[in-house]
């Protein structure tokens, strides 16, 4: 397999966030959006969004926001009478954050129609890892959501990673049983599945992240990784008799949007660098930890995430 470009499917959307009495900054973000940047940014692979946008001028200015991030936006479908979702951030004082969202209509649930997704379907040979989240899922029909996964089993079954979090957001299901549906599918194509504890403890009531780990290697995926906030992580390969405990680095924390999307970009860009499991665990923690510290999900590159070349 001639494997050479990395997929990253799912949602980005206009993102605003308090900088003072009745002023806002404007950016872009979205959990796969957060995690292919940083992705890019940590390796030298082709990354490419999947996605689809408006024929508007924030779609424009969308799509010139990745690019200019060094993703590659040639498979974002562009849409009339659709327009991309918006969210606004609120953060408390010790930097956790929540969110308001905007994103009914967002183009983003139209994409993979039979032609876009027959398109990926016939270069999925060339896709060393395909990257989606419980929220990519969560905005799709079941139509879409069909395509999605069967995409993400070809592109296994020819040797690609498929990179998968669960990122639980209940609001986007239409109810519980669905999302364990949908999410229990999507982690039995996974190769690599990058979850929050909190996450798998509200959807199938796990009494421990260790009962996570086992429950995902049993599914199928080659190496799982537990995130557990400020206490770090835990990982472990389908090989490995033990998981590895990688503690947290201790940073007081501005805003924590992006954390687990860094990570799992570090991870990920590490591991496909031929880097051991703990190492890359290490990586993302550390990625983790830098983010945290500014506002917004995407820092400057000049704060500490280098760009790579290639």
């Amino acid at each position: 397999m001639q494997a050479t470009q990395c997929w990253f499917i799912g949602e980005c959307m206009i993102e605003l966030r308090r900088a003072g009495k009745d002023r806002f900054m404007q950016s872009f973000s979205g959990d796969v959006y957060n995690t292919a940047v940083y992705f890019r940014r940590s390796s030298t692979f082709t990354s490419t969004l999947i996605s689809a946008v408006g024929i508007d001028s924030m779609s424009a200015a969308l799509r010139l926001h990745a690019y200019e991030q060094g993703l590659d936006t040639s498979r974002i479908l562009s849409l009339p009478n659709y327009a991309p979702g918006l969210y606004m951030i609120e953060t408390t004082p010790d930097g956790e954050r929540s969110f308001l969202y905007w994103r009914e209509n967002s183009a983003a649930r139209q994409m993979l129609t039979h032609e876009h997704a027959d398109a990926l379907e016939s270069d999925a040979a060339h896709c060393r890892l395909l990257y989606f989240s419980g929220i990519t899922l969560a905005i799709l029909d079941e139509r879409r959501r069909e395509r999605l996964l069967a995409l993400a089993a070809s592109i296994r079954k020819s040797g690609g990673w498929i990179g998968f979090d669960s990122n639980y957001r209940p609001k986007l299901w239409r109810d519980k049983s669905s999302a364990v549906r949908w999410t229990d599918a999507a982690l039995a194509t996974a190769s690599h599945a990058l979850v929050t504890y909190d996450d798998e403890q509200d959807l199938h009531g796990d009494t421990a992240p260790s009962a996570t780990l086992a429950r995902i290697l049993k599914a199928g995926a080659a190496e799982a990784v537990v995130k557990l906030g400020s206490d770090g992580c835990l990982a472990q390969s389908s090989s490995m008799p033990d998981a590895i405990a990688v503690p947290a680095e201790k940073v007081i924390p501005v805003d924590t949007t992006a954390a687990g999307d860094s990570f799992n970009a570090a991870y990920l860009a590490a591991r496909l660098g031929e880097e051991s499991l703990e190492d890359a665990a290490r990586a993302g923690v550390h990625l983790a930890a830098r983010v945290i510290r500014f506002p917004g999900a995407i820092i400057d590159a000049h704060d500490g995430v280098s760009q790579s070349g290639g």
